[in-house]
């Protein structure tokens, strides 16, 4: 073999032994910016175990939740007056129209006070007096088919527990009616009902 054909194969074990020197060099330093991520790995390794999935997160931070529930609070609340102030317009639609009904009939004169007799009968019963519930005053009128029952009463909460007493007993007698309520400057309370009592 020739010179020339040696040069080759010098320079190219030359290359792997520089190779070979530089990997076990380079084996034996540190690398600090390697070291670092390596070190900071395990700890992001750790924080995503412990943070939760995207599907399996709160929905909300305990602040947001109470904020939520306060405002659902405040919601039912002015949903809870909206239908009382709807169901006591229903009801002032009805007695103008029962009061009219009322006022436009003729009396009928065989059939309006055994009627009236009737209904002050039931308001007479001895459960009301065992309740604790008497009217201060009380009157019945009756024409053709309606009838108006106006009471006085000390206060809202008598008035509220002879309705209660009053209209779970008159059955029949007058099966439809509409119940109304007035608080009188002096605290007491009116109540009125127009029933369909024929």
């Amino acid at each position: 073999m020739n010179r020339n054909n040696k040069t080759p194969l010098v320079v190219a074990a030359v290359l792997v032994a520089a190779v070979v020197i530089g990997t076990i060099a380079m084996r034996g330093q540190r690398d600090p910016a390697r070291d670092a991520a390596l070190s900071e790995a395990p700890a992001a390794n750790a924080v995503a175990q412990t943070a939760p999935a995207p599907g399996n997160r709160p929905s909300r931070s305990p602040a947001r939740q109470g904020a939520s529930t306060e405002a659902q609070l405040i919601d039912h609340v002015a949903r809870r007056a909206q239908r009382r102030d709807e169901q006591v317009a229903r009801t002032a639609a009805l007695k103008k129209q029962s009061a009219e009904r009322f006022a436009a009939e003729q009396v009928d004169p065989a059939w309006a006070p055994q009627k009236e007799a009737e209904l002050a009968g039931i308001a007479g019963q001895s459960g009301f007096e065992t309740a604790g519930v008497r009217p201060t005053s009380l009157s019945m009128d009756c024409k053709s088919s309606m009838c108006r029952i106006d009471g006085q009463f000390a206060s809202n909460g008598e008035a509220e527990d002879w309705i209660l007493i009053y209209m779970s007993s008159v059955g029949s007698a007058m099966p439809s009616s509409v119940v109304s309520r007035t608080q009188n400057p002096d605290g007491s309370t009116r109540v009125e009902i127009y029933g369909r009592a024929r």
